[in-house]
């Protein structure tokens, strides 16, 4: 095959996987991105789960080898149990029983936990990319399809998969589940589980990647940066005030 026709062919292959760079454009170059057509969405969007799929598995992962994060995490899960087991007049006997369960579910499963969080995540990326083509659909009287917006907010998933694997880091350094970028720090874990986990959101990698979300989807639809970030911020405490809520109801429920 001569070389004139090799050239067609090389790029077209860089042109089917030109969709992939914007995992990395959204960190070094996210103005320019904002400015593409996204012609691939749904694969944008499950490159997105499998990103922080794969990053949440391995801080799982990091979690099960570390004795101080794994007697942590027990205590949490046992505590809660313990005092909801007693308001229901559960027996001695079956509380240990459990409490066994417990400590057989902190055995790490390769297949099980990318399984289940897959699952969990494919739906997140979707509730967090829709909830940004709401509020630019607030000031935008001709939208892009949602699927666009959506595929597009998940770009940012380098940015929470880097979130993921750098606090799950820290937290092995530690040997502490509260030792992240985050006010968890001033918490004792095992006393506040629920709290912990809203916590854990306020951070600086959750910061970043709801405001550059912002940023990129204004752009794209013609807005100015500062309607992005406004609405960034915007997404961002409407996603704290959910789990907020959901924190505040779980740790009344178990006290």
């Amino acid at each position: 095959m001569s070389e004139e026709q090799q050239i067609p062919t090389s790029e077209a292959e860089e042109s089917r996987l030109a969709w992939l760079s914007g995992f990395l454009d959204i960190i070094t170059a996210p103005r320019e991105l904002a400015l593409r057509h996204v012609t691939r969405p749904a694969q944008v969007i499950v490159m997105a789960a499998l990103l922080i799929t794969f990053a949440f598995t391995f801080v799982q992962y990091l979690y099960s080898v570390n004795d101080g994060i794994r007697g942590q995490m027990f205590t949490m899960q046992a505590q809660g149990f313990e005092k909801m087991a007693k308001k229901q007049g559960m027996a001695d006997g079956q509380i240990e029983e459990q409490m066994d369960k417990f400590k057989e579910q902190q055995e790490f499963s390769l297949p099980k936990t990318l399984g289940v969080s897959l699952i969990f995540t494919l739906i997140s990326v979707f509730l967090y990319g829709f909830l940004f083509w709401i509020l630019q659909r607030l000031f935008n009287s001709e939208p892009p399809p949602a699927l666009v917006i959506v595929a597009l907010v998940n770009y940012t998933a380098s940015i929470a998969a880097l979130g993921y694997v750098l606090t799950g880091l820290m937290q092995f350094a530690a040997n502490s589940i509260s030792a992240s970028p985050s006010p968890t720090l001033f918490i004792n874990a095992t006393d506040s589980p629920y709290l912990l986990q809203f916590l854990g959101r306020i951070n600086p990698f959750t910061i970043w990647e709801y405001v550059i979300a912002g940023i990129v989807v204004a752009k794209h639809v013609g807005m100015s940066r500062g309607q992005g970030i406004g609405i960034g911020v915007t997404a961002l405490a409407i996603t704290l005030m959910l789990f907020g809520s959901f924190a505040w109801a779980m740790s009344s429920f178990m006290s």
